[in-house]
């Protein structure tokens, strides 16, 4: 895959842990969604589909409007959002027509980060995944784990017992279409439910996901009002003054 000049924000989630709608929780007085959306922009992605619930949809296109302008985003309901987050990318993914960097929305991530996965990736992958081997900011039991070798994923999932690196929330994913056969046999395997996890897990068992080494890069995720918490002016504060002094250098 070529460098994505285009990018998918995974918005759907209800946010139940942090009790209320994330990707609209307040980060030092900015939506949690405008970091992520705002780094990628930085990194020159001219197109945006964000895939969300019908209640957020209005607000998150402000939000990205007010970063990237009207011309360049899409907003994408999810009406089925029990099929879980890797319905919603497909969703994204086929509103965008392109190959994509895709980034969950409650992720605070550095440029160099997402710049690292947005390099050109081998011939063969469908789907990169952002690893980091040393996470400093999250914590590991709700993390989701990844377990790669020789820079190909094997499996991704939240209960890995045996795993190399932890996900970092930021991927690049082939257009739709290439993608479309292993995640239609998943939808038939669960009911119509296709998880990211298990969808890019489906990829490595293909021979189609690749690891992007994010060793060392600021990253955090927040889940709980306890990681909010952290993040604002806790131990974790550090990640998002690093993110702040690159969009706003």
């Amino acid at each position: 895959m070529p460098p994505p000049r285009a990018a998918v924000l995974l918005a759907a989630g209800e946010g139940r842990r942090l009790g209320g709608d994330k990707p609209l929780a307040r980060l030092r007085g900015r939506p949690l969604a405008w970091y992520p959306l705002s780094v990628l922009h930085l990194l020159g992605a001219a197109e945006f589909a964000i895939v969300t619930r019908r209640g957020l949809a209005a607000e998150l296109r402000r939000l990205a409007e007010s970063i990237a302008g009207p011309a360049s985003v899409l907003v994408v309901v999810n009406e089925e959002p029990w099929r879980e987050n890797g319905y919603s990318l497909l969703l994204g993914l086929e509103a965008l027509a392109a190959e994509a960097l895709v980034s969950m929305s409650d992720h605070v991530y550095s440029p160099l980060l997402a710049a690292r996965v947005a390099d050109t990736a081998p011939r063969w992958s469908l789907y990169r995944v952002g690893c980091d081997r040393e996470p400093c900011c999250v914590d590991l039991d709700e993390a989701t784990k990844v377990l790669e070798a020789g820079g190909r994923v094997a499996a991704q999932s939240k209960s890995l017992r045996r795993w190399s690196c932890v996900d970092t929330g930021v991927h690049a994913a082939a257009p739709a279409l290439l993608l479309r056969d292993a995640a239609s046999l998943l939808s038939r395997r669960e009911n119509g439910v296709i998880r990211l996890n298990a969808l890019v897990s489906l990829l490595g068992a293909m021979g189609a996901a690749s690891a992007a080494p994010a060793h060392g890069l600021p990253w955090l995720e927040v889940d709980t009002p306890e990681d909010l918490e952290a993040a604002e002016k806790g131990g974790n504060r550090w990640v998002v003054d690093h993110v702040l002094a690159w969009l706003h250098a």
